[in-house]
């Protein structure tokens, strides 16, 4: 009959309904340390919280990335912590895609450079509320949100009182108990300070990168020192 028929296709879209929301994407199982599991929606799992107490489900959150890359790739990247310097495009572009490629720490350095209107044109978390206060810098605009890409990547701003040439030589990065790996020069500085970067990271095995840009020309150099293999190819 017509009634059980419909009878019959309420049942079975209402069954249908619990099991698309039994594996809705907002219904994150995520493991506790205890054993336990705790339910989040999407919106307060996805790049919003510090580790905490939560476990990391790295094959999980890397699975594409491990194809991608491979596993030895992926194992290396999680040790290497990075210095860029400038936040303008290259700089903040440059930290964020490491940070989402799940490396182990990034420290910015901005040089004090006060965001002003031009740089909403170039850094993408520079807002015009931040232009207004005249007083936030480009590293301070951009790293609360650089933070929230990657909850186990360790991402801070260098102090205004550390010279680039002491911090290069830091050996304890954000508290990982090693050195920096490479450094990232995202924006013009003097000559002589460029070339003594240079020349102390090709020294202490640091991989040294200058990208920038000036209008619609870019410039790319990049020194990874006389003893760099090419394990991948």
């Amino acid at each position: 009959s017509l009634q059980t028929t419909m009878t019959k296709r309420s049942t079975t879209a209402t069954n249908s309904n619990d099991n698309n929301n039994n594996h809705s994407p907002t219904n994150k199982r995520i493991k506790m340390a205890d054993g336990g599991e705790v339910v989040l929606n999407w919106g307060d799992w996805m790049g919003s919280y510090k580790t905490g107490n939560l476990v990391d489900n790295e094959s999980e959150r890397i699975d594409r990335q491990k194809a991608a890359f491979g596993g030895d790739t992926i194992a290396r990247l999680k040790d290497l912590n990075v210095l860029i310097v400038g936040m303008q495009g290259v700089g903040v572009e440059t930290a964020k895609n490491l940070i989402l490629s799940n490396v182990g720490g990034v420290m910015l350095y901005d040089g004090g450079i006060v965001c002003k209107e031009e740089h909403r044109g170039s850094n993408f978390y520079v807002t015009r509320e931040h232009v207004l206060e005249e007083e936030t810098t480009l590293g301070a605009a951009s790293l609360t949100e650089l933070r929230t890409l990657n909850p186990f990547c360790r991402v801070d701003l260098l102090d205004g009182n550390s010279t680039l040439t002491e911090e290069i030589m830091n050996k304890d990065v954000l508290g990982t108990r090693r050195g920096y790996a490479a450094v990232v020069v995202a924006t013009m500085l003097p000559k002589k300070e460029l070339f003594q970067l240079n020349e102390l990271a090709r020294a202490n095995g640091i991989a040294f990168i200058m990208a920038v840009t000036n209008g619609v020309t870019s410039s790319v150099f990049s020194d990874f020192g006389p003893n760099h293999e090419i394990t991948d190819a």
